[in-house]
């Protein structure tokens, strides 16, 4: 103290004792730790009052807070700033000194923000405030006034400032929420009561604010607290003071005052007479004061309008001071849902601003929607308008986002503010009665216009745009599912939506609204997806590997079919085989084998509920009697057992092969889219209209628009109010106007939706007695003409259609809507005798003369080339079908009935009916159904066409009816009716007959006593003719019918004879299965197959050298012919056995004991294209089973055919692999091998033919031969990689035509020869009978220049000896091209080979490409019978070759003799020496 007075005197010299002198420090932690004692030394002199008023009157406070709160360590800064709280508490002038060098202090840094740095400056002062604030004595106003004064001021100069923000608002509003904290009830300090327990003290504004006269004035508790003051209260969290009190100047003494009164009412106890009488004057003195200054404002006034809390709430700067702005609001929300009420109110009004704030008002979001959790919140801001306030908001924001789309602005923050909107409008419309609300208040609207604007966003469409999207569609749809009320608004909302969007030229979003009314009105229903379990049967587990491990599958996931839960385990297991083999795994479902064509929502629905809900009943049954209750539960997923068919033995379940399909019960049309009628009755009609009218003037491009607006008319058409009201609009002439144009553009899909509603819409036309109606109907033109013209020219237009040139070939649109052009004409007249007259005038020059129809249809038949002829027979055919069209659609109506009286005045009923007559002359004699005369009737193409005519004109029409039975056909018609063929004659008769006799009751006919009596006639008399066909029978079998004695009748045998049952149909052309005895006559399109029996074989040394050569396949077969259906049957029956057989083992059985591992394809004529490639497919997969050969599979199967023609020419064994088939049973197998060459070498790319073609001349072409022959020590040269001689015969064969094989002949007969010389001087004869397997090498290997030369000075027939193997090999290619590509009439074939192969070869989509030679030869191939007799043929040759004598005679038996000799040889001899000098040379 002494220090002080010395410091503040002129006086150097002590005068105190406790003074003493010492030597100078500059020590700077002997210093720290001085000012650290001096700091503590001051904290315990500030608990001594006379102490504390010297140092305080010292200017302690000032000397602390200049030096010591900014200066030194940490822990020096905290003792200053102690001291300095602790001299200032409960002194007056201490408390006001301090406020006022804070705020001084602070204020100054403020006002020069923008030339010091903030943080630094007031951090220290912020902190000391922050800790005096805390301290609980009567000048804590005070203190709190400087925050606020301090907050408003800085939120004045600079809110958006962000240093100012953060170190001057951000911690005066932790001061403010700490001080509106309230403190935890179970705080058991007995000061308590003299702090601030719970000083709800709200900011009030800055205007409001006087730090001068916070202590002045004693005020008290208000009246509206006096009523909540209760002495039974037992807690401590009462509301002491509030904020009208303390702006009012309420001081410390009311604060104890009320204190004092709580602890009283809570220990209990009744008050005594002196505090009741200080408690009624606090009362009254307030009261008096209140009424004579009358300055009551409510409580949240000033706060409410105070626009420093939209500053701070939505504040850019700092994302801690929103959220302590929102636990503030959230703190003075939990003292009373009055308050809470008014802050809610305060919230939803800065609803507006958060459009501008974007991510800055996610605080205020979350908070409110902490507030409006409750539901009483939610109704409270309803009922003030909440809902058209988020409704606008939402608008707005969406037009802000719009009006971006078309710039190249791209924030991917967009759409946030307009997510959380959407979000609060989804919170509120969980309560039932807010949704209602927002359906009287007519809100829907603008959702909807907001969801469809944000639809069509592409350039702003960001992840929040997306779940904005989302989140409406949720939205519309729940709101769309409640009612039906909410569906018309719903609707009303999307007719105001096409109204605006109608006229876009785009047309997304009017084709979106449109999508969105069809979906309400007619909603698609969802496929049910059912969930499958799929189990192993437990006795294959050991076969089986692998199990389903994804149980339950999805039906989703799998397919519709039970072959594809099949297939599924197929694939999973790795079962590839049996994909293809519906016979080789069975499913099993509630103990039934199930049929793999039956689906999966039959099965579930029909087997596997039905036998859960049987299970479920015997449960229930058996546990009645303990009072068990079954809950009820849905069907557990299906459980499905696979296993292999026939590994168990013979199945003894049950197999379903079929169930019932599921029908839909038919509901009444009216009540199905009576929702339609919401469309009707906001004006939608006339919109739709207006949208047609204005897209049918570009109808390519407003195609899909147009077919969705009707769409929708279609579907609004289901009702009759809706039919009526488009009558009484005009639709008619609108839409008949748009079909007009439609058909002038072949727009077939617009047109035919047309069609349907103009249908549906005359239909009502003619069937309203409202004349009105039909007269608007009936406005085509603005010309005023009477309704007879106007009808006649609607009939004219539709009739010129009929006509339209392109109506003889249309696509399959165009036929339905021409159908329909002529189903809907007769109501196109509406009864109007001008409009009928023309429509009968158009069809009655074709309907007077059938005899000139039929003539002309069988010149067409005749003459099919004839363009001329044929142009008017489909004219004609197209006329009279469209007639039989118009009669079959006539009603029974007045209209009706005036058109079909006309039809019979203009004589055409009767026409038919003497054609059929007359046509028919002899009917009734004896045996006519056998005469010529009767077959040639049925052939007339008139016939049928009548028969459906007289039907339609008949039907309910008695005039017409007469003239049929006056005209004598009723037994001519129960004639044809028991006919049967293609042209439906016997159907189209019977179906007449029972018009004509009313046989379904609405009375129609007229005639029915008649044609019963016809029919029980000749039922009669087939019963006769049965019974003496009986008795025929059984005399020819030696037996008699006679009566017994009970009066019955029994059958004795008269005489003992047995007669031989009639041949059983045979196969013509030799290709019969073995199993069912039936071929390609009988059973055309199933495939045959023969057992072949296939061998890998290496060809010796490769190309490079290496030890592995070339592999591939030698095929030999017996030529036992079997289906493959068969034998897939045979197989499962061999695996089902007791003791099963192997697939081949099965098989070779069947094949005469002869060896086979495969199944070779042979296709006939009708075998579907697809089915041959399937199961050469399978072929290839069994080949490969043997191990892996080199090359394609066309490579492959020509070495084969190599291999296969070698056998024949060094007359080497078939049957030395197989053990059974020969020469005559391989030669039938051979041109089914070229068959599947040719189908490869087809089945490949379109230029492999041409390369074949060149590689053969490439080869044909080469100078000399390479010498590639094994060296002089003897290896024997083999077939490689490179191309032989041999193999160059058969490409020939499968890519050249026979005048090119005529040119190379002489060339490849040269090299033949020399090939198969040196072959033979190498001592690798390729007649060794040892050998059985044919030995070919290649075409280009010669001896060496060191290897042996033999001379040819051998005898003629030695020379035939050594080159006979490739004679025979030339021989036999030369009667193979001249099979397959000659033909005796040459021209005349070729052209019908041209007409066969289009209509059989339907693969082939260069057909027209083909040369002729390859049209011959694809006819040839597909000729079974000619392939197999060719065997005989190719035998006889063989026979005669080996038995030539000399060269010359086996040259002439091969047919190219002439090719020898024409080299200016005398000899054949000197040709072959020539050939063989020529290739060493």
């Amino acid at each position: 103290m002494n220090y002080l007075h010395q410091k503040h005197s002129d006086n150097a010299v002590a005068s105190s004792g406790f003074v003493v002198s010492r030597t100078p420090n500059s020590c700077y932690g002997c210093a720290i730790t001085f000012v650290t004692q001096c700091l503590e030394i001051l904290q315990v002199l500030s608990k001594h009052p006379s102490s504390k008023k010297q140092l305080v009157a010292a200017g302690i406070l000032s000397e602390l807070f200049e030096n010591n709160i900014h200066q030194g360590p940490k822990t020096a800064r905290i003792l200053a700033r102690a001291a300095l709280c602790a001299f200032s508490e409960g002194d007056m002038n201490a408390v006001a000194e301090l406020n006022s060098l804070i705020q001084k202090k602070v204020m100054y840094c403020l006002e020069h923000h923008r030339s010091m740095d903030i943080a630094l400056s007031t951090h220290e002062e912020l902190l000391l405030l922050s800790e005096m604030c805390s301290l609980a004595d009567e000048f804590w106003e005070s203190r709190l006034r400087v925050v606020f004064q301090l907050l408003f001021s800085s939120i004045k100069l600079g809110a958006k400032h962000p240093a100012i923000s953060e170190h001057i608002i951000l911690p005066c509003l932790r001061i403010i929420s700490q001080a509106c904290t309230p403190p935890k009830p179970d705080l058991g300090d007995k000061d308590q009561g003299h702090g601030k327990s719970a000083p709800v003290l709200p900011p009030k504004d800055e205007n409001n604010s006087n730090p001068s006269g916070s202590l002045s004035g004693s005020k008290s508790v208000p009246e509206s607290l006096e009523k909540s003051w209760d002495g039974s209260q037992k807690t401590q969290d009462i509301q002491l003071l509030s904020y009208s009190e303390w702006e009012k100047g309420a001081s410390y003494l009311d604060f104890v005052r009320r204190q004092y009164k709580v602890c009283q009412a809570v220990k209990g106890g009744q008050r005594s007479r002196p505090q009741r009488h200080d408690y009624l004057a606090l009362k009254y003195a307030l009261r008096w004061k209140q009424r004579a200054c009358k300055t009551a404002k409510s409580e949240l006034t000033s706060f409410e309008l105070g626009s420093w809390v939209t500053e701070l709430v939505l504040s850019a700067c700092s994302q801690s001071i929103r959220s302590e702005m929102c636990m503030l609001i959230s703190l003075l929300c939990a003292q009373g849902s009055s308050r809470r009420f008014r802050l809610l109110n305060l919230l939803t009004s800065l609803l507006p601003e958060t459009l501008s704030a974007g991510e800055n008002a996610a605080e205020y979001f979350e908070l409110l929607f902490k507030m409006i959790d409750s539901e009483d919140a939610r109704l409270f801001l309803t009922v003030r308008g909440c809902l058209t306030t988020i409704c606008k908001l939402i608008t707005q924001e969406v037009g802000i986002v719009e009006s971006l789309e078309r710039s190249l602005h791209i924030d991917i923050s967009q759409g946030f503010i307009l997510h959380k909107l959407i979000e609060l409008l989804g919170k509120f419309l969980e309560v039932s009665n807010i949704r209602s609300r927002f359906m009287q208040e007519k809100l829907l609207s603008q959702v909807l216009e907001a969801f469809i604007v944000i639809r069509s966003l592409i350039v702003q469409k960001t992840k929040l745009i997306s779940d904005c999207n989302r989140l409406l569609k949720d939205l519309l749809d729940s709101l769309i599912l409640e009612s039906s009320e909410n569906k018309r608004q719903f609707i009303q909302a999307c007719i105001n939506g096409l109204q605006i969007h109608g006229e876009e030229r785009k047309g997304r979003t009017s084709l979106f609204i449109l999508e969105q009314l069809c979906n309400l009105i007619c909603p698609s229903k969802p496929e049910s997806v059912y969930l499958l379990v799929l189990n192993k049967a437990h006795t294959q587990e050991e076969f089986i590997r692998g199990s389903m491990t994804k149980n339950p599958y999805s039906s989703a996931e799998i397919g519709p079919l039970m072959r594809d839960v099949k297939n599924k385990i197929c694939h999973q297991l790795d079962l590839l085989g049996l994909i293809e083999d519906d016979y080789g795994m069975e499913l099993l479902v509630a103990g039934n084998i199930i049929s793999l064509d039956l689906s999966i929502a039959q099965v579930y629905e029909q087997v596997w509920k039905k036998s859960n809900s049987q299970s479920s009943n015997a449960t229930a049954s058996t546990t009645l009697s303990s009072n068990a209750v079954t809950p009820a539960r849905e069907c557990p997923p299906m459980t499905v057992t696979y296993r292999l068919q026939g590994l168990d033995g013979e199945a003894t379940e049950p197999m379903i092969k079929e169930l019932e399909e599921d029908r839909e019960e038919s509901q009444d049309p009216e009540v199905e889219f009576a929702i339609a009628g919401a469309v009707r009755e906001c004006g939608g009609l006339e919109i739709i209209l207006r949208m047609i009218q204005r897209l049918r003037d570009d109808l390519k491009s407003n195609q899909e628009q147009l077919v969705a607006v009707l769409n929708l008319l279609m579907y609004c058409c289901k009702i009759r109010e809706n039919r009526r009201a488009l009558l009484r609009l005009g639709a008619l002439s609108v839409l008949l106007e748009t079909a007009r144009r439609a058909f002038s553009v072949d727009a077939m899909e617009p047109a035919e939706g047309i069609l349907l509603i103009v249908e549906s819409l005359t239909l009502e036309a003619n069937e309203s007695d409202n004349i009105s109606i039909t007269q608007s109907a009936l406005t085509v033109t603005s010309e005023e003409t009477g309704a007879g013209e106007q009808a006649k020219k609607i009939v004219l237009i539709f009739l010129e259609r009929l006509c339209h040139p392109s109506g003889l070939k249309k696509s399959n649109k165009q036929q339905r809507n021409t159908e329909m052009v002529a189903r809907i004409l007769p109501y196109l007249t509406y009864g109007e005798p001008a409009a009928m007259e023309a429509l009968i005038q158009h069809f009655d020059p074709y309907l007077q003369d059938w005899g000139e129809f039929d003539r002309l249809q069988k010149q067409h038949q005749d003459n099919p080339r004839d363009e001329c002829i044929a142009q008017q027979a489909a004219k004609q055919m197209f006329a009279i079908e469209n007639f039989v069209r118009v009669s079959e659609s006539l009603k029974t109506s007045s209209c009706g009935e005036r058109l079909k009286d006309m039809i019979l005045e203009r004589g055409i009923t009767g026409v038919a009916v003497r054609h059929l007559r007359e046509s028919f002359a002899f009917t009734g004699q004896a045996g006519f159904k056998s005469t010529a005369e009767w077959a040639f009737g049925l052939k007339l193409p008139s016939v049928p066409l009548m028969l459906s005519m007289l039907r339609g004109l008949s039907m309910g029409h008695l005039a017409t009816q007469r003239c049929i039975d006056e005209g004598g056909i009723l037994l001519l018609l129960h004639a044809l009716e028991g006919v049967s063929g293609e042209n439906e004659i016997g159907a189209r008769a019977e179906n007449l007959l029972d018009t004509l006799s009313d046989k379904e009751g609405k009375g129609d006919g007229f005639l029915e006593e008649k044609v019963r009596k016809l029919r029980h006639a000749t039922r009669d008399e087939m019963r006769q003719r049965a019974l003496r066909k009986r008795e025929e029978l059984l005399q020819g079998l030696g037996m008699r019918q006679e009566l017994a004695s009970d009066g019955g009748e029994r059958i004795v045998v008269a005489r003992p004879i047995l007669e031989g049952l009639e041949d059983v149909e045979e196969e013509e052309d030799g290709l019969a299965c073995m199993v069912c005895r039936e071929g390609y006559s009988l059973r055309p399109t199933d495939l045959l197959g023969v057992y072949s029996y296939s061998k890998r074989v290496n060809l010796g040394v490769g190309t490079s050298g290496s030890a592995r050569g070339e592999c591939v396949y030698t095929t030999v077969s017996h030529f036992n012919i079997i289906h493959f259906q068969c034998h897939q049957e045979a197989k499962r029956a061999d695996a089902a056995l007791k003791n099963p057989k192997k697939e081949w083992d099965g098989a070779t059985l069947r094949n005469n004991e002869t060896l086979c591992n495969n199944l070779f394809p042979l296709r006939g004529p009708s075998v579907p294209i697809a089915q041959y490639i399937r199961w050469v497919d399978w072929y290839w997969d069994n080949l490969n089973a043997l191990g892996r050969a080199d090359g394609s599979r066309l490579r492959l199967l020509t070495y084969d055919i190599v291999l296969m023609l070698a056998r024949f020419a060094t007359g080497a064994s078939f049957s030395a692999d197989s053990r059974g088939g020969g020469k005559e049973s391989n030669s039938r197998f051979l041109p089914f091998m070229i068959q599947m060459a040719r189908h490869l070498l087809d089945q490949g790319n379109s230029s492999q033919r041409r390369t074949m073609v060149k590689v053969i001349a490439t080869y044909l072409s080469s100078s000399s031969l390479d010498s590639k022959a094994s060296p002089a020590s003897g290896t024997q040269p083999s077939i490689g990689t490179e191309d032989t001689v041999q193999s160059m015969m058969v490409n020939s064969l499968l890519s050249e035509s026979y005048e090119s094989w005529l040119q190379h002949r002489r060339a490849f007969l040269q090299r033949g020869i020399y090939h198969t010389y040196m072959q033979h001087t190498h001592g690798r004869s390729t007649n060794r009978a040892s050998s059985n397997q044919p030995s070919v090498v290649r075409s280009d290997s010669g001896s060496t220049s060191e290897g042996p030369r033999k001379e040819t000075g051998g005898g003629g027939d030695d020379l035939l000896s050594i080159i006979q193997p490739i004679l025979v090999y030339t021989g036999l290619i030369e009667q193979l091209q001249r099979f397959f590509k000659v033909e005796k009439s040459a021209t005349l074939a070729t052209v019908q080979a041209e007409g066969s192969s289009k209509d059989v070869e339907g693969e082939d989509d260069d057909s027209g490409s083909l040369e002729g030679w390859e049209v011959v030869m694809k006819e040839r191939l597909l000729n079974a019978r000619e392939m197999v007799g060719f065997s005989r043929e190719l035998l006889s040759w063989l026979e005669d070759m080996t038995s030539a004598g000399d060269l010359q005679e086996a040259f002439d038996v091969i047919g190219v003799l002439a090719d020898v000799l024409s080299g200016g040889f005398a000899r054949c001899e000197d040709f072959v020496h020539a050939a063989i000098n020529g290739g060493k040379n």
